[in-house]
């Protein structure tokens, strides 16, 4: 019995080995199809278990792009997924490219800078088709002259890189106009002026502009004092083009002397005013001091830098309105300017319609400072020299820098319109001048002019009422023919009107100062978002333009320096956005 169930087990085991080496020596069979025509099959065969690797297969002009399980090439073979004995596997190829052809389609000048967009690059592939590709490298720095150049694009795809260059004809632009501008000093009787202070700019019709020096001008003369206009002439490609500059010719003892300094301040809120700071040798003057009563802390820390012993030799408030007057008023919280400084001669408004709580605030902060030892005159008591007041001040001490108040008729007039009070105010620096008008209008300005024959071009222009188009009308403009103009303003704000043209500085007051000078600059800038419902803009928040404009002439040198950045009205953002720019500044 035992030796029969030995001989069981054994004959069980001897089965049991011989199972599992059949199953050992099992193999599967996978059919490998190349997919095109003239391959060859390629049979692969594993050991159960064993990974299946697929052949490398070539072709020539293709690349192996992967295996399918089908023969259309829509299921990728999946290694990690079952795979039966005898499946067939289908190879996939996708042409390689053998040139690429590059083709400019745009217009380009010296100077521009060439767009890959306007660059089309077409793929052609081994199979004979083609695709338009963007994701190609190009050197598009060729347009430093004119000429036909030569771009050079690169184009790579399955690790193949083509080249090939597209022709690109730099145009020259033409010459539409030139400007030029004198930037030296006054030229003395007798003397001659430096060439390398003429500055002209040459503009193209593409809208580029570049300084030129070979530029040729009329003769010039120095024998008597006064404005000489100089004659410039500038030809490029066969394009002549004209303008003139004027450069004063003034005897030595009208050579601006002196130390001069113009601040145009931020009034630290979201709202506009005006408030001028000068500073004249060691007097200090204070031209308003808007927009609201918290703006006195920000007035009063700015010119505490300057104005060290407390002391404001002129204050001039040119007419009534809160964002000219809250200043000098403050409040609880913020110390007014009259209370701050000793005012020495305050110089105010000869009329008025005010009624408004501010003026009446403005009244009594000013009779407080009457009481404290200050003078107070009228514009009408200065320009007829009466009651102790003068028309002109010298305010530097020795003659080299004056104050005059200038004559209108609404210092005697009445008027509906507040603004037309507006005091104003010629400061003198020897042959320079620099003229401050308030919030005057068209009326007021037409009666400025007409009183004043005499009122000289200026250096500086205050821009009036903020940059209204109420203000800078074309007499006064004619007249005055400013090199720069100053505005103190929150740029865009929808403070007083909805209509965005008219926002300050409006587009008209823009056209009528644009044929002057494009030295215009703003302290403030007004963000301002839409409400759909309403259908109306708010202001949203103010953050600075120029900011804090400081203009400066030391001994008839002039500068401009701003406390955010130096750049011209026309150069910022927000006026490319919002205006359109005039002919003269393009």
């Amino acid at each position: 019995m035992k030796k029969s169930v030995i001989a069981l087990v054994l004959v069980l085991a001897a089965l049991v080995a011989v199972t599992l080496f059949a199953a050992c020596d099992v193999t599967y069979t996978y059919y490998f199809e190349p997919n095109y025509d003239g391959a060859e099959q390629i049979t692969v065969t594993v050991q159960l278990g064993e990974e299946i690797t697929p052949p490398e297969v070539e072709r020539a002009g293709y690349h192996l792009e992967g295996w399918y399980t089908d023969s259309e090439c829509t299921i990728p073979y999946n290694p990690l997924g079952t795979v039966l004995n005898g499946q067939r596997f289908y190879a996939k190829w996708a042409a390689l490219p053998t040139e690429i052809i590059a083709e400019f389609d745009g217009e380009v000048f010296v100077g521009d800078v060439i767009r890959k967009e306007d660059i089309t690059v077409t793929v052609l592939y081994f199979d004979g088709t083609s695709a338009t590709v963007t994701d190609f490298e190009a050197n598009v720095d060729v347009t430093d002259s004119a000429g036909t150049k030569n771009v050079s694009v690169k184009y790579t795809e399955k690790g193949v890189t083509l080249t090939t260059t597209a022709v690109v004809v730099v145009k020259q632009p033409a010459l539409s106009r030139i400007t030029a501008e004198y930037v030296g000093e006054p030229v003395l009787v007798g003397g001659t002026f430096n060439v390398d202070d003429l500055v002209v700019t040459a503009y193209y019709e593409n809208g580029h502009s570049t300084r030129v020096e070979n530029f040729s001008y009329n003769s010039f003369s120095s024998d008597s004092a006064g404005a000489q206009v100089l004659e410039i002439s500038y030809t490029e490609s066969g394009v002549t083009k004209e303008c003139s500059v004027t450069i004063m010719v003034v005897d030595e003892s009208a050579v601006a002397s002196g130390s001069l300094s113009i601040h145009f301040l931020e009034l630290g809120n979201k709202y506009t005013g005006d408030s001028v700071y000068v500073k004249a040798g060691d007097t200090d003057i204070l031209i308003d001091a808007g927009s609201r009563k918290d703006s006195a802390s920000t007035i009063a820390d700015y010119i505490d830098d300057y104005c060290t012993d407390g002391v404001l030799e002129y204050v001039i408030v040119t007419h009534a309105h809160q964002d000219h007057i809250a200043g000098f008023v403050g409040s609880s919280s913020d110390t007014g300017i009259f209370e701050r400084y000793e005012c020495e001669n305050i110089i105010e408004f000869a009329r008025t319609n005010a009624t408004t709580q501010i003026y009446e605030d403005y009244c009594e902060a000013r009779n407080a400072e009457i009481a404290a030892g200050a003078n107070c005159y009228t514009a009408l008591d200065c320009v007829n020299n009466t009651n102790g007041a003068q028309k002109v001040y010298d305010v530097s001490g020795d003659g080299s820098i004056t104050m005059e108040i200038l004559y209108q008729d609404f210092y005697e007039k009445d008027t509906s319109n507040e603004n037309d009070y507006s005091v104003c105010v010629l400061i003198t620096q020897g042959q320079n001048h620099y003229l401050f008008t308030g919030d005057l209008e068209g009326e007021g300005e037409e009666s400025l002019v007409a009183n004043n024959p005499d009122l000289p071009e200026v250096v500086l222009y205050k821009g009036g009422h903020h940059g209204s188009y109420t203000a800078a009308g074309e007499v006064l403009m004619a007249k005055i023919k400013p090199q720069y103009v100053c505005i103190c303003t929150c740029a865009g704000t929808v403070e007083y009107t909805q209509n965005m043209q008219n926002t300050f500085p409006a587009q008209a007051f823009i056209d009528r100062v644009a044929p002057y000078t494009d030295k215009v600059y703003v302290t403030s800038l007004m963000h301002v978002k839409y409400n759909e419902s309403t259908g109306r803009y708010t202001n949203d928040y103010v953050e600075s333009m120029n900011g804090n404009i400081v203009f400066s002439c030391e001994d008839g040198v002039i500068s401009l320096q701003c406390s955010n950045n130096d750049l011209k009205l026309k150069d910022t953002q927000w006026f490319k956005e919002n205006r359109v720019c005039p002919e003269a500044w393009k």
